[in-house]
C-alpha cells in the first residue's frame, strides 16, 4: 500500500510540473473555530474546549496556510490548558485537470511542547459538479510518528440554501489506515452538518469507530464535537 500511494502522488506531482499553472486572483481568509473537543481522523487529542485559528492564502501559484490548536482546557494531564499544542504549515497546488478537481499538498505538523514534527504529502481528488460531490484523499507520512503511514479518506457532501443568506452543509467521510506498524483497516467514519450565515457558522460532527484494532479504544474518546466558526476573506 505504501509503494502504491507514493507512486500515485509522484505521478500526479510530475503532471503538475509539466502543466501550465492556473492564474487566479489572490484571496486571504482568516478565521478561528472554537470546538468542544479536538478530534483528528477519529483520534481524540483533547476532550475539552479548544480554539483553532488559521490563515489561508489562495490564488497564488500554490495555496498556503497556517493552522494552530490552542487547548483552552487540559486533557487529563496529556496537554496543558492555555497553550498551543500544535501548529501546522501547509501548501497545495491545484492541478489543471478539467475532468476532476485535483491537487497535491504538503503539511508539516509541529508541536511547540517538544514532540518531533510530522510531515505528510497528499493527493486530493473530487467531483464537485456531480451529485453528492464525491472526494478521495490519499495521505502518505514522510517523517515523524506517521512515517510511511498511508491514510485514505473517501467522502461525500451536499450544500443546501436554507434561505437567501443561510446555507446548510452536510458531509460524510470514511477513513482507511495502513500504518507502518500495527493493524490496517477501516479506521473511522464521520458525519457532519453545519449552518453558515455570512462570517459565522455552527456545526456538529459525529465520529464513529469502525475497527477497535485500528482505531483503538484509548485513541477513540470523543464521539460528538460542536463547532462555532468565525471567518473573514479579503
Amino acid at each position: 500500500m505504501e509503494k502504491v500511494a507514493m507512486k500515485v502522488v509522484a505521478a500526479t506531482a510530475l503532471l503538475a510540473l509539466v502543466s501550465a499553472p492556473a492564474v487566479r486572483a489572490a484571496e486571504a481568509t482568516v478565521g478561528v473555530d472554537v470546538n468542544s473537543a479536538y478530534v483528528f481522523r477519529g483520534v481524540t487529542f483533547n476532550d475539552g474546549f479548544v480554539a483553532q485559528p488559521y490563515l489561508e492564502v489562495s490564488g497564488l501559484p500554490i495555496d498556503i496556510g497556517v493552522w494552530g490548536n490552542l487547548d483552552i482546557e487540559d486533557y487529563d494531564g496529556a496537554v496543558d490548558g492555555g497553550q498551543f499544542s500544535e501548529i501546522d504549515i501547509y501548501g497545495s497546488y491545484t492541478l489543471p485537470i478539467e475532468a476532476v478537481d485535483a491537487s497535491i499538498g504538503y503539511t508539516e505538523y509541529t508541536y511547540p511542547q517538544g514532540a518531533e514534527a510530522d510531515r505528510e504529502i497528499s493527493l486530493s481528488l473530487g467531483l464537485g459538479d456531480v451529485l453528492l460531490a464525491p472526494s478521495l484523499g490519499i495521505f502518505y507520512g514522510l517523517d515523524g510518528g506517521i512515517e510511511e503511514n498511508v491514510y485514505l479518506e473517501a467522502g461525500v457532501s451536499h450544500e443546501v440554501a436554507v434561505t437567501e443568506d443561510i446555507g446548510l452543509s452536510l458531509g460524510a467521510v470514511v477513513g482507511y489506515l495502513d500504518p507502518k506498524e500495527g493493524e490496517d483497516g477501516f479506521h473511522q467514519y464521520a458525519l457532519s452538518a453545519s449552518l453558515s450565515y455570512q462570517f459565522v457558522s455552527l456545526g456538529v460532527t459525529y465520529y464513529g469507530q469502525i475497527d477497535d484494532d485500528v482505531l483503538t479504544d484509548d485513541a477513540y474518546d470523543v464521539e460528538v464535537v460542536g463547532t462555532l466558526g468565525l471567518s473573514y476573506s479579503f
